[in-house]
């Protein structure tokens, strides 16, 4: 019944959802001359400088015959997504504090505004990433498709985590630091430039612990593997275990909290 409710209260506000997730995708650039651009030349930088680290300097393999830079792309923009909404999302609610004493407005969907806002970039690059596959002879199949299951797994956990996150920040600013380092360590603890197939199969299990190595890995899965996720059985429940129970935790946290947003802000 609840989660029939806030099905309803997204479907009833979605017009204002979508203005505000444009919103805050415009004010990201707002007084840049390059404007969006810049959300595209760091990342292709930065995994341009990992493959030449990787392949040249180490000369190592990253997965078998697969092109390596291809290879590398598929894994960086699911956790780009991730670490992008994950590290900005503790802020949203300061962001939007003149909408807190609203009594008619509802401040559990501001972590979708941010959700929605990051998804523009995360598909435009997903789009450069199927040009850059064709470029480099990768043929289109029709588990591409699944790209939208993996990239709808992602909001949902992302979803769970903004509103723990987002909430307790407003009380312990502490947390902006501890998600800063959780997003640190997570990208070398998640095989995004590695291939967990490097670790001893003993420790697999210890690896795939972390939900996000299910995203990555089936990111790879639909643009080169041509694994569909329902071969996954045992990851796939984890994850969504994991993701609904998160899900779960950060709507009571939020919800418990947000009578006492307006004493501190």
């Amino acid at each position: 019944m609840i989660a029939f409710k806030f099905l309803n209260e997204i479907f009833s506000r979605r017009f204002l959802i979508y203005t505000l997730a444009k919103r805050d995708f415009q004010n990201q650039y707002t007084g840049s001359y390059f404007g969006v651009i810049w959300n595209f030349l760091q990342p292709i930088a930065f995994i341009f400088i990992l493959w030449f680290v990787l392949s040249i300097g180490f000369n190592s393999k990253s997965a078998g015959n697969t092109n390596q830079i291809f290879w590398l792309v598929a894994g960086m923009i699911c956790w780009l997504y991730f670490s992008d909404v994950f590290s900005t999302s503790t802020q949203i609610i300061q962001q939007y504090s003149f909408l807190i004493k609203k009594v008619d407005f509802s401040l559990g969907i501001l972590p979708i505004v941010k959700i929605l806002s990051a998804s523009i970039n995360h598909w435009i690059f997903l789009f450069l990433t199927a040009l850059f596959g064709l470029f480099l002879g990768v043929t289109p199949t029709i588990y591409w498709v699944q790209l939208f299951y993996y990239a709808v797994a992602t909001q949902v956990i992302l979803l769970g985590l903004c509103w723990l996150t987002s909430s307790t920040a407003i009380f312990v600013k502490d947390i902006n630091n501890v998600v800063a380092i959780l997003v640190q360590f997570g990208f070398w603890l998640t095989p995004v430039f590695w291939s967990i197939d490097n670790v001893p199969q003993k420790y697999h299990w210890i690896i795939k612990l972390n939900p996000l190595v299910y995203i990555v890995t089936g990111y790879r899965d639909s643009l080169i593997n041509q694994i569909p996720f329902w071969q996954r059985p045992v990851e796939t429940i984890y994850f969504w275990v994991v993701s609904l129970t998160t899900l779960l935790i950060g709507a009571l946290v939020f919800k418990r909290l947000r009578p006492h947003f307006a004493e501190v802000i």
